[in-house]
């Protein structure tokens, strides 16, 4: 596998995760409170990645899949 595939494959790995976590905040109407929670650990964390910010907010809203 080339580096361009790995790449690749690690992209829809995170995807992945990111829409298990939504998924699982939209079983507990908790969608707009997770991305909010999302929102506020970006602005404390600008570096954060997209996936870490989700799985901090679904630790908070005790919802982690």
């Amino acid at each position: 596998m080339n580096q361009l595939e790995e790449q690749a494959n690690q992209e829809a790995i995170t995807n992945d995760i990111c829409e298990k976590i939504l998924a699982q905040a939209d079983r507990y109407d908790l969608q707009l409170e997770v991305v909010w929670s999302a929102f506020k650990h970006k602005e404390e964390f600008p570096q954060a990645s997209l996936l870490e910010c989700l799985q901090v907010a679904s630790d908070e809203w005790d919802i982690t899949p």
